[in-house]
């Protein structure tokens, strides 16, 4: 009697389970709706995103679940009003705000849909914080970063009274945020112990041994560590990470400054509000590489240079000015010894600091370009029968009419990189065309432009050496250095013999000097 009911009650369950026509249906879990076959059509659209306005987003459904791969239909809805179809697709925000993405199956009949939210800013900046940061302070922290257009991402340290643990595991979160970390324009550590510095060192050693490290673009963002520690001591860690990501700035301060942090995030500007607070800082670079603890008659330039960084003066300018006596050196090193004369020693140096500040392609093309113009704009005031003065003045007005004209060229075909070009550059090249005209002048057209190539020369060797990465930490690191150039100097003064170029010019009657017969 037993084995009957059991038997019976397997017999119901079957046949309850059994569809009209005697065929197996699997239900969507996210819609309710039925798929054909053994298996189970699930769309996973990922987790949710966030991303910066204009730049390529991955979306991928290729973690979705379904019996027949090979029959699957994918289509995207970004929430933006465009679609695509694809496991895999690019799409690009225009706009900022927050949208909802969904992915849909097609397999036959069946579908199956799920959904993320994209969070689309004109920045991200990355925040790696710990329990120190309370709910109340994190929302005041995303308001304010709100004023900028900024999308605050937080990397949040687990709770744990061991400190390796919770080093260990903000890292590995640090390490899993490459996308926002890949995006983002800044990174801020705000966390107890220095954990949130330790951690994102550990994470840039991890971010080293593959290819991660260069494809992340440390090299354009900014960070700043926020910390209750003593500032020195939390500035010889940084100065760890700045020798091993080269971030474009890096800024230590307390955590009194989060506030002033998260509502901007331009370095210079934030180091202008600090000052005004009153809240201690100091810029990391390679000018803090050595540390001073005292100052002395061979380190005062040192002082010097850490003391106008943190005052706002931009470390690029400084780096400007101690360079140009090593170019001088090195050009006159090439005239002295070498023969090369150029347009003497000032006009090489200064066209290869304008190539820095230009960049060698637009340097080069508005150098060339400014010099073609002011001959052909010679050639035609050459007619006019007036003074010199006043006809060079002529030519420099159509020379400058000419780079007016390239700059709007420049705008016209949206050249950012043209058009944001400082002007101080394209005066010394004008003053360089003025020295070029009047060789042309005085020595003829060959001997003015074998001047200029020489000067073209000279100038391309002093950008390269200037942007050698190696030197320009030495020379910021050790600007006492630059007092060398002195003792070169007088030494490349001392040289009364042939130059280089002239023994090869006076090679034929080098060789036909007869030696005195020794007696």
């Amino acid at each position: 009697m037993l084995r009957k009911s059991i038997v019976a009650v397997i017999c119901m369950i079957f046949l309850i389970g059994l569809p009209v026509g005697g065929q197996a249906q699997n239900t969507s879990a996210d819609t309710g709706l039925t798929v054909d076959g053994p298996g189970q059509l699930q769309a996973v659209a990922g987790d949710d995103r966030n991303v910066v306005v204009g730049r390529q987003v991955l979306f991928s459904g290729n973690a979705s679940l379904a019996p027949d791969v090979s029959g699957v239909e994918y289509f995207w809805d970004f929430g933006d009003g465009t679609t695509a179809r694809g496991s895999e697709v690019v799409h690009i925000y225009n706009k900022p705000g927050v949208y909802r993405a969904t992915l849909t199956l097609f397999l036959g009949q069946a579908e199956s849909v799920d959904e993320i939210i994209v969070s689309v800013d004109r920045d991200i900046a990355i925040l790696i914080t710990d329990s120190d940061v309370t709910e109340d302070g994190w929302k005041l922290l995303q308001e304010k970063a709100s004023t900028q257009e900024t999308l605050l991402v937080n990397i949040k340290a687990d709770e744990s009274s061991v400190e390796y643990v919770k080093i260990s595991g903000l890292t590995q979160k640090i390490i899993d945020a490459k996308d926002e970390i890949r995006q983002a324009r800044s990174i801020i550590i705000l966390t107890g112990n220095n954990i949130g510095l330790n951690a994102l060192l550990n994470a840039s050693q991890e971010f080293a041994k593959g290819t991660d490290l260069e494809s992340l673009g440390f090299k354009n963002k900014s960070i700043v560590v926020l910390t209750s520690e003593n500032l020195s001591v939390t500035s010889r860690l940084a100065q760890n990470i700045f020798r091993l990501l080269s971030p474009r700035r890096l800024l230590v301060s307390k955590t009194e400054a989060k506030e002033m942090v998260a509502g901007n995030f331009d370095i210079t500007s934030l180091t202008q509000e600090l000052q005004s607070a009153g809240v201690d800082y100091q810029l990391i670079g390679v000018h803090t590489q050595r540390p001073l603890m005292n100052l002395r008659p061979w380190n005062f330039l040192s002082y010097m240079v850490s003391s106008m960084v943190n005052k706002g003066v931009a470390l690029n300018t400084i780096y400007l000015i101690l360079i140009l006596p090593v170019l001088s050196m090195v050009i006159a090193f090439a005239r002295q010894l070498i023969g090369i004369k150029a347009f003497g020693i000032y006009a090489p140096s200064l066209v290869a600091v304008s190539f820095l500040a230009t960049g060698i392609k637009y340097g080069l093309a508005i150098f060339v370009i400014v010099l073609i113009i002011g001959t052909l704009a010679r050639l035609v005031a050459r007619k006019i029968k007036i003074m010199y003065l006043p006809r060079m003045s002529i030519v420099l007005s159509i020379v400058s009419l000419s780079i007016l004209f390239l700059f709007y060229l420049g705008a016209w075909s949206n050249q950012s990189a043209l058009i944001s070009i400082s002007v101080f550059p394209i005066l010394i090249m004008v003053i360089i065309t003025e020295k070029f005209i009047s060789a042309q002048i005085e020595f003829g057209n060959k001997a003015a432009w074998q001047l200029f190539v020489e000067t073209l020369i000279l100038s391309m060797a002093c950008y390269y050496l200037a942007n050698w990465e190696a030197l320009r930490a030495l020379i910021l690191g050790y600007p006492e250095l630059i007092f060398v150039t002195f003792l070169l100097n007088y030494l490349l003064g001392r040289w009364t013999g042939l130059r280089l170029l002239e023994l090869y010019r006076f090679r034929n009657v080098i060789k036909n000097v007869e030696l005195p017969e020794k007696k």
